[in-house]
Parts: structure tokens; sequence; C-alpha cells
């Protein structure tokens, strides 16, 4: 009887071992199976039989890097203190500024900029992260946009560094524009000038760290995306093929080894998608409303002179706005057009729209 038993048992749990097996592996298979008949059954909606295809001769392959990680590229290596100590660099590019005119002071923050300068500050208060280091550049628009910041994080006090003006850094490539518009003397002065600031705050944590640190720099495009190609030993020269936003915060990590690890480039998620810009304004929006100006002063109104310059009048205050001009200044007023409509505008004293390269 217990011989029996034992089998029963035996032959029982052989059966419900095999059954789940088969069970698993039949559920695999069936979802494999699903998974590859939607792979196959998606519908090809290219039917476009005019669309090149490329020379597979002539596209570029992943390209590894010629050089093996450089660990010593702080010089500090030999004094590495191995640790879980890290440094944290947070480099904030400046807010949106004025761009017309040659006078370093009058950069001054556009209202925008300002706006800009403020959603940057309340983020890094919400992150309640426990900065040790607050730096700017010498420059106005930083000062300016650390000065917001610091309204929210309340730090006790901000260095300032002119070596983290901004500046031309390396001969991009592709160079493009920049080729024939630059003297060489002065990228090899400006480079130089980048490269010291680079070392002075691009490391290693210290030996004497006994603390993570979050240290802040306020300062522009160029140095930022400098810093970044130098601290993932990315050529030089690529520092042209990426660009940031205004008041966007880039992230790097030092570990105690050499280790850098980029958490984020240009994170500017703190700042309302319609409120975000770059260099230039809305140029879409801006011939838009150039066009219907345009169509304005043609169509004439029935020769209504003055109702067209008033039209015309509105409309360009709106686009001074967005371009970040004061327009008002260089219009006539609108009530002596009738006399002399060809006056509208004193295209002697219009500011030029043209962004510099720099900027």
């Amino acid at each position: 009887m217990r011989f029996i038993t034992k089998l029963v048992t035996t032959t029982v749990g052989v059966v419900c071992t095999t059954a789940s097996a088969y069970l698993f592996i039949d559920e695999k298979k069936r979802h494999r199976v699903l998974f590859a008949a939607t792979i196959s059954q998606a519908p090809n909606n290219n039917n476009n039989n005019d669309i090149i295809q490329p020379d597979q001769q002539s596209l570029s392959s992943p390209i590894k890097s010629s050089d093996p990680w450089n660990w010593n590229w702080d010089g500090r290596h030999s004094d590495m203190n191995k640790t879980r100590i890290v440094r944290h660099i947070y480099l904030i590019r400046h807010g949106q500024y004025q761009t017309k005119t040659k006078v370093e002071d009058q950069k001054q923050l556009t209202e925008l900029g300002n706006e800009q300068a403020d959603w940057a500050g309340l983020a890094l208060a919400e992150s309640k992260i426990p900065f040790t280091r607050f730096i700017q550049s010498g420059l106005i628009r930083a000062v300016q946009t650390a000065s917001i910041i610091n309204k929210h994080i309340k730090f006790n006090r901000i260095e300032q560094d002119i070596d983290l003006n901004e500046g031309f850094p390396f001969l991009p490539e592709p160079a493009g524009r920049f080729a024939d518009s630059v003297a060489t003397g002065r990228i090899e002065l400006e480079t130089e000038r980048m490269e010291r600031a680079f070392r002075r705050y691009i490391h290693r944590p210290l030996t004497s760290q006994t603390e993570d640190s979050h240290e802040l720099i306020v300062c522009h495009a160029n140095v930022i995306r400098y810093f970044v190609c130098r601290a993932l030993q990315i050529p030089a020269d690529a520092w042209l093929r990426f660009n940031l936003f205004h008041c966007s915060i880039t992230h790097l990590v030092f570990t105690s080894d050499g280790r850098v690890i980029c958490y984020g480039i240009g994170d500017v998620g703190h700042v309302p998608q319609e409120r975000r810009s770059l260099r230039r304004p809305n140029m879409d929006s801006c011939l838009d409303k150039l066009n219907l100006m345009a169509r304005n002063i043609e169509q004439g109104y029935n020769n209504d002179v003055k109702g067209v310059a008033r039209i015309c009048f509105t409309m360009a205050i709106d686009l001074s706005k967005e371009l970040s001009i004061d327009l008002e200044k260089h219009m006539l007023n609108f009530e002596s057009i009738g006399e002399q409509p060809q006056e509208l505008y004193d295209f002697q004293h219009m500011p030029n729209i043209d962004a510099e390269i720099l900027n």
C-alpha cells in the first residue's frame, strides 16, 4: 500500500512538473509568435518610390575613440585618494539679453531673460541641493542672471571670474562662416583663457574634500560647450555642434578616480516651452508679421494712409518686442504720416537685427 501511494505521488508530481513546463514554454512560444506576428503584420505605408536611397558606401560608421580614456586628464591622478566623494558642477547659461549694442555693460537681460533666470533660480531652490559654491562671469548678463538666481537659493557669497567671460574657444569643425570671421591670433588667446578657467574649475574632488560638493557656475554658451567637450574628452572643435537654451542647466559629475559623468546638457525643463530662447527671436513669427504689414501697405486701405500707418505702427511695436529692440524711438508719430508717408521709418537709425556671432 505504501509503495502504491509513493508511486502515485511520484507520478502526479512528474505529470504536474511536465505540464507546468509545457505550459510555460508554450506561453513563451505564444508570446514570441504574437510578437513576431505583430512585426510581420505591421503595414508598410512607404509607397513613395521617389525617395532617394543613400549611397551605402558613403554612409558613415560609428566612430571609436582614437585614444583610450585619459585617467589623468586633470593632472591630479597621482594625488588620487580613492573615495566615494564626488564633485557636482552645474553650468548655467545666462538669460536672454539685449544684443543690439556693442557696449558690454548695455547687454543686459531682457524682460524674458529676467523671467528665465527667475525660473532657473526657483528650480534650483526647489531641488533642495546644498550648494557649496557660486561663481559668475564678469559680464553683466551673467551677473544679473546670478543675482536673480540667488534671490531663491540665498547663497552668502558669489565669486566673479572674468576668465569665464564669453569668447571664441576653438576653431570649430565644420567651421562654416566662422573660418573667415575670426582672426587666428584671437582664437589662440581665447583658447588660452578658457583652458585656464577649465583647469581652475573642472577637476576631480580635492584630496582634502570630505563630502560631496555642489558648485554653480553662471557663464556663457561657448564656455559651457567648450567645458563639456574637454571634460568628456571629446575633440574641442566639436563645441559648435550643439546649442544651449538661455538659463539651461548642464550637470557634470567628477569622481575621485578621474571618471566624468554628464547628467544632463542644456536642461531647460524649468522654463515653459513658449518662453524658451536660444539667440534669435521666433523668426517665423516675425516674418508672418512683416508679410502682413507689407500686405496692409500694398492694399492701402483705399488710400487711407493714416489708417495703414496706425496698423503698421501697432504691428511694428509688437514685432519689436519679439526682437528685443526699442522700436518706438526709431519711428515717427503716425499723426504726421499724412504729410510724409515715406518717412514712416527712420531707416538711418534702425538697429541691426542680425545677432552677433558669439552670442
